[in-house]
């Protein structure tokens, strides 16, 4: 077990013995995966109320132990680790109970739901002085860590804008053909679909946010770890489909605190590819960086490309980052740094100093600036740092 405030002490048994709180989508596709694939650790017991949930993610770890309830599996199960894959308004319950246990913990972002429920988290983490690392798993692409490393290096110059879109496709539920389509489905081949893809993120009053809320956390926290800090943001939402309670279309801009411009577009509502469209850029003097990620549950990882003075001839993008294999993929990589933390190991190299992985802080700082694009986009203003008291 990881002893009190010393928690960057490796932990001596091996292999790690992980519970999951938490059985849905990202579980079942990203981090039982990503364990799986690492032989550090094994998946020793998970808790779900939710009887498919729980079973199909279970079905692929044979030494697994299922439990309804979260606290039944940590009282009864001998875990050196929990991820918390549950939605954002359970998030301080659950690191709250884990915390208590002294386990270590990897939580999904967004962190929670409210700010004051970040501060729980916070607060319980700091009470027990566990070991607390958020899922913002973009950071672990191998494309964004060699853009980190070019800037540390000087190999790209500091960047005047990033501009990223980020667009798929979600049907209104209520209409036909998608609504036919969910109905037959649970009819003929008894899956409720909505259930599956985790809808809760569009459709539950409890979620915190909409579109905005459940992917901009990524790119907020990645414009800090990358480019500087926020120093203000401006932002405008639409609801295009009427029945969902919270937006599906923002674009926020951003300005940071070396003077770049960060400009984000999300939607759900753009026609396209199931896995949808997700392209970034990055301008600066004499060179500009473009990106493409793939949905994540694909496990795929990122591509990079450069374009600069000696592209203008052919007018061709330059590949700058290709990895391949799922082993490469944002799940994966993020899963070695937390058992490399537990163990006291060091699979993933780097070339830039400093914490990786997003603390609480980071991503309470996401929440925080999330909630002031809204206010933004509500009250028509821009939204500064000194307000938010970051």
């Amino acid at each position: 077990m990881i002893q009190g405030k010393t928690s960057n002490l490796p932990i001596l048994r091996r292999p790690v013995r992980l519970g999951f709180i938490g059985c849905g989508m990202v579980s079942r596709v990203g981090h039982g995966p990503a364990v799986k694939g690492d032989r550090r650790a094994v998946v020793a017991a998970c808790a779900d109320p939710d009887d498919q949930n729980r079973e199909s993610f279970a079905k692929p770890h044979p030494v697994c132990v299922s439990y309804r309830d979260h606290r039944e599996m940590l009282e009864k199960e001998d875990l050196d680790a929990v991820v918390i894959a549950t939605p954002p308004w359970l998030h301080a319950e659950h690191v709250e109970d884990a915390a208590k246990r002294g386990l270590a913990i990897l939580c999904e972002k967004p962190l929670a739901g409210t700010i004051e429920d970040c501060d729980r988290i916070l607060a319980a983490r700091d009470r027990h002085g566990v070991l607390l690392q958020v899922g913002h798993s973009k950071r672990f692409e191998v494309g964004f860590q060699r853009i980190k490393e070019w800037l540390v290096s000087g190999k790209l110059p500091p960047p005047h804008q990033m501009s990223v879109y980020w667009h798929y496709y979600i049907p209104d539920f209520t209409q036909n053909p998608a609504k036919w389509f969910l109905d037959k489905s649970k009819q003929w081949l008894g899956r409720d679909l909505l259930k599956e893809w985790g809808a809760w993120r569009i459709l539950d009053p409890r979620s915190g946010g909409g579109d905005f809320f459940d992917h901009g956390p990524h790119y907020l926290d990645l414009a800090r770890f990358l480019l500087g800090e926020i120093e203000s943001i401006s932002a405008e939402t639409n609801n295009l489909v009427q029945s969902r309670l919270f937006e599906d279309q923002a674009a926020a801009t951003l300005r940071l605190s070396t003077g770049c411009l960060v400009v984000l577009e999300k939607s759900n509502q753009v026609i396209g590819r199931p896995t949808g469209f997700e392209i970034g850029y990055l301008y600066a003097e004499g060179v500009k960086v473009k990106f493409e990620c793939e949905q994540e549950y694909q496990l795929k990882p990122m591509r990079v490309w450069r374009y600069g003075l000696a592209n203008i001839p052919l007018d061709l993008w330059t590949p700058a980052v290709s990895p391949w294999g799922k082993r490469q993929s944002l799940y994966f990589r993020q899963m070695r740094h937390f058992l490399d933390r537990l163990t006291g190991q060091e699979t993933l190299t780097r070339k830039f100093e400093g914490p990786w992985a997003a603390t609480a802080e980071d991503a309470r700082a996401a929440v925080v600036w999330t909630k002031a694009a809204y206010r933004s986009s509500e009250l028509g203003i821009k939204v500064k740092r000194g307000e938010l008291g970051l």
